[in-house]
């Protein structure tokens, strides 16, 4: 009798692990539709927009600006720094690509934006020369770092960007392309997602 009892508490404790690591798993991974971390973030943007702070950027001309400056425009935000040789130069040509679907159609109000996440590093003349490699257009493209350490620290919280030294005075980073507008990130999508384009000239 009290080895079926122990039995019982044992299947029963189980059970009750079991029902706790499924919810876990359910919460973790947006209703078991998200695997990873990248995947993660995306669904959980799409379910209910987050709010950013108005973050105050210096662009490649030296100047101030915040994220309200293009309140009613659809910020199409990439993080980069200009010293990586691998994904942010990828970044660059796909915004150079982008650029010229946002000629193509004058109408559309997605304005591109690129911000350092390695401020100290790479100034305003350092930001126009990524631009420059890339053939970017300042009326519709602005390169931008944070303005202080504090708005940095607010960008990767607020969007739940992963920021990761590489011991190799680098980073490893996300590559995901934030869709912002009015103080809401509503958006993030993969920069290869085929549909970029059409995206753009239907806006956000």
């Amino acid at each position: 009798m009290t080895h079926w009892r122990m039995s019982a508490r044992t299947a029963i404790g189980i059970v009750l692990a079991g029902g706790l690591v499924t919810a876990l798993l359910w919460q973790r991974t947006a209703g078991f539709s998200a695997f990873t971390y990248e995947t993660w973030r995306r669904v959980d943007v799409a379910r209910e927009p987050a709010p950013v702070s108005d973050w105050r950027l210096q662009n490649a001309q030296g100047d101030l600006v915040r994220l309200s400056h293009w309140n009613d425009e659809t910020l199409l935000v990439g993080f980069i720094y200009t010293s990586c040789p691998s994904v942010c130069v990828a970044l660059g040509s796909r915004y150079q690509q982008l650029q010229r679907t946002l000629q193509a159609d004058p109408s559309s109000d997605v304005h591109l934006l690129s911000i350092s996440i390695d401020p100290d590093r790479d100034t305003p003349q350092q930001l126009a020369e990524y631009r420059r490699r890339h053939a970017g257009r300042q009326s519709s493209w602005t390169v931008a770092r944070p303005a202080d350490e504090q708005v940095l620290d607010d960008m990767i919280r607020e969007t739940g960007l992963r920021v990761i030294p590489d011991q190799l005075g680098g980073f490893s980073h996300s590559d995901s392309l934030h869709w912002i507008r009015n103080g809401e990130l509503l958006r993030i999508s993969d920069w290869r997602d085929p549909e970029l384009e059409k995206m753009i000239t239907d806006g956000s």
